[in-house]
């Protein structure tokens, strides 16, 4: 199989045979420039994935540098043989403003790393060879990459940089062959690799994340939490996150940090729910009260939903066997468990006995004062509340108490409490699955017609640039646990988690004894029987079969115009499919799913010249998702949804989020660009650029940009920046990150 190791040989062997012929050191030249790019925002607000738990306000300022990046780069090109030459391009980069704690330096596979090209020009034949780390362009399309199959690009800082400087050079052979008639054709094998996304990268931490340290309890000390592990989000801080990455990694709405939070609230509602002493439970008894859920409630609990507790206007201790039209069975200790009086009622839960609640914070969200988390009871706070009390310690809380669903509390509305059992101490962990030991293959045939027409015709055997994200429950030996859904009384669906064995995961499983009774409070949890949401990144094998075509035309009211077109058709690529049903009942594995998708892309467009040597270019950029889903079909298949929280559908991988209902993507997305570039002053010693981007769905962007050469050697830039429009479109979510540049770059040789 291809290994980057056997470029390396091949790179070697070229080297050196050519080397044995006539090498010459003085034909090698060295030239260069060292630049600095300094870039301030220019307006206030708070970048995606920026805002914590506790602090949603603006994070950052009209002013604020946000860029201070300095780059020595130099060329070595030289002749190594007859018919042979060598090319390297080096670099050293420091950004001493960068965000997020990446990017700064010279990171490896992306537009910043030390090594970008090294590649050897040979013949053999009436083929030329090019070996070596290098970069190749097949498509012509201003902002848009379809016909451009080989290289990743690393968009950290979104489109702003060029495509020379944002595309990834990999290692690859290359080879052409002219024709008689003229034509040309290209032979590559490539080293596979993804695109580089701020917040969503192969920098993520893929240590298993838990949260807090649960203590448990003695008689006079109960079951005690250490307080919440506060997750940073992958690259927090960084300009150009993007909604749909900050679902994955983000601090606050990234489901690889809340999953650890579930857990948390999972176990802790083990501890709170409790009754007076004489019912078998979990630890010891504290102030008459016993720490840990008993069967008798933790029966009752089962069949009530998120959605059932989570209101506004009944308090827990008014909640019954038959609320809301939960009916619960059991029996009557069951029933008592719920609406009777006294030691088995709703009345007696002890939240303010379990230490997580004796925090200020979390009694005001509660609706209690710090003197009432002694003797609180069910009669004390509402459904809701006692949520918000939970919620409130962790980053799973947004807003409960608006009408938006906006938190993950919210987006599971119809889980019963018996499926957080499965949840009770979960983790999650993020991981890789990249190719190592394969190829990319691609071709190309390029010609002119006998009317002029240019053309190409390429295909590629290739990893999709795109990451996919995979999820799966595993035990801690890596094993996959099964999702299983069962119906329980009250027409709710249960969730469990089983291994192979079917041994269960979570709640009874981690806290069991073994006989049918709870283990020991010094014992604690059963750490082996805790479930873990795995991550996995990976990138999947597509075929893309495209065409570029360009055509000139010499008119008499435009003068010459270039009319282009890029088609390439994609089979076997993914998409994001998110299940707002399964999501509503605990169902994470089943929620968000990557499955395959045929896609068509295309751009036309129309070059000329206008006014004085001013270059227009405009261009129509359509995106099909031949696969697109959109079905108003519930978690159990029934194809009506009544409820709100529900339907099955194709998200937009860039503006998906909780904040936006998993934002639901066009089957046909449309954008549209005008490019302006004109040369000014005497000599033509300056040029401006101007490209504005309008997306479908209300999102823009415009970058105006400026070179003015202040002598032979020096170079002042200035680029400004603009991202506005609807909050949940590509560019609009990025309005925050409009930024003004300024640049300074010397030439040598």
């Amino acid at each position: 199989m291809f290994k980057q190791k056997h470029l390396s040989f091949a790179l070697a062997a070229a080297i050196t045979a050519t080397s044995a012929q006539a090498f010459d050191a003085d034909s090698f030249t060295i030239s260069g420039y060292v630049k600095n790019e300094t870039a301030a925002l220019t307006k206030d607000g708070t970048f995606v994935g920026q805002a914590d738990k506790n602090d949603n306000t603006n994070h950052n300022s009209s002013g604020d540098v946000i860029k201070s990046e300095s780059t020595v780069k130099l060329f070595v090109n030289g002749d190594i043989g007859e018919s042979s030459s060598l090319h390297a391009e080096l670099q050293l980069h420091n950004d001493s403003e960068a965000k997020g704690g990446h990017f700064s330096g010279n990171d490896e596979y992306t537009q910043s790393e030390a090594l970008r090209e090294l590649y050897v020009d040979a013949k053999a034949g009436d083929w030329d060879f090019r070996i070596g780390k290098q970069q190749v362009v097949w498509g012509t399309a201003d902002g848009a990459k379809f016909m451009d199959m080989i290289n990743p690009t690393d968009y950290r800082e979104m489109a702003q940089n060029t495509m020379a400087e944002s595309r990834i050079p990999v290692w690859m052979v290359s080879g052409e062959k002219y024709l008689e008639n003229g034509d040309n054709l290209q032979v590559i094998i490539a080293q596979p690799r993804e695109n580089v996304f701020a917040g969503l990268n192969r920098n993520i931490d893929t240590s298993v994340r838990s949260n807090g340290d649960l203590t448990w309890g003695t008689p006079t000390s109960i079951a005690a939490y250490s307080g919440d592990v506060v997750a940073s989000g992958h690259d927090e801080g960084n300009p150009f996150i993007l909604k749909g990455v900050d679902s994955i990694t983000g601090g606050v709405n990234g489901f690889l940090n809340i999953v650890p939070d579930l857990g948390s609230v999972a176990d802790l509602f083990g501890i709170a729910f409790s009754v007076s002493s004489g019912a078998s439970s979990a630890g010891s008894s504290y102030y008459g009260k016993s720490v840990g859920m008993s069967p008798t409630i933790h029966g009752a609990m089962n069949y009530f939903t998120v959605g059932t507790f989570n209101t506004s206007t009944v308090s827990v201790g008014g909640f019954s066997a038959s609320y809301n039209g939960m009916v619960v069975s059991g029996g009557s200790a069951t029933a008592n468990a719920l609406s009777g009086s006294g030691a088995t009622s709703f009345n007696d839960l002890v939240f303010g006995q379990t230490a997580f609640f004796m925090s200020n914070a979390t009694a005001s969200a509660m609706g209690l004062t710090t003197t009432d988390n002694s003797s609180a009871s069910g009669s004390y706070y509402s459904g809701q509340a006692a949520l918000s009390g939970f919620a409130g310690m962790f980053a799973t809380e947004l807003q409960l108490t608006d009408s938006a669903i906006n938190s993950v509390f919210e987006y599971m509305d119809r889980t019963p409490f018996s499926t957080f059992d499965a949840f009770i101490g979960a983790k999650s962990q993020y991981v890789y699955d990249m190719p190592k030991n394969t190829a990319d293959l691609a071709t190309k045939y390029r010609g002119t017609a006998a009317n002029g027409l240019n053309y190409s015709l390429g295909y590629a055997y290739a990893y999709e640039k795109n990451p996919i994200i995979n999820l799966r429950w595993k035990n801690s030996l890596g094993q996959t646990l099964t999702a299983s859904r069962s119906n329980i009384s009250g027409g709710s669906t249960r969730l469990t988690l089983k291994d192979s064995s079917n041994n269960q995961y979570g709640g009874y499983a981690a806290w069991s004894d073994g006989s049918g009774g709870f283990r020991s409070s010094a014992s604690g949890p059963d750490t082996t029987k805790l479930a873990i949401l795995e991550m996995k990144q990976t990138v999947e094998r597509a075929h893309n079969i495209g065409t570029a075509l360009d055509f000139g035309l010499d008119t008499e009211s435009l003068g010459p115009v270039v009319l282009r077109g890029e088609f390439v058709y994609t089979k076997d690529a993914y998409q994001p499919v998110i299940d707002r049903g399964a999501l509503s009942i605990g169902d994470i594995t089943s929620a968000l799913t990557m499955r395959k998708a045929d896609k068509f892309r295309y751009v036309l467009g129309a070059d000329m010249t206008a006014l004085t040597d001013m270059m227009v270019s405009a261009q129509f950029i359509q995106e099909r998702n031949l696969d697109h889903i959109d079905q108003n079909v519930d978690y159990d298949g029934s194809t009506t949804c009544s409820v709100t929280n529900c339907g099955v559908y194709t998200t937009d991988y860039a503006s998906m989020h909780l904040s936006n209902g998993f934002n639901k993507a066009l089957e046909n997305k449309e954008f549209y660009s005008l490019f302006l570039s004109k040369p000014f002053g005497a000599s033509g010693e300056g040029r401006w650029n101007n490209i504005l981007m309008l997306e479908e769905g209300g999102g823009r962007w415009n970058r105006f940009d400026v070179e003015y050469s202040l002598t032979n050697n020096l170079i002042g830039t200035a680029e400004y920046n603009k991202y506005w429009g609807d909050a949940n479109t590509q560019f609009g979510q990025l309005e925050a990150a409009s930024n003004v540049q300024l640049g300074l770059k010397y030439l040598f040789e």
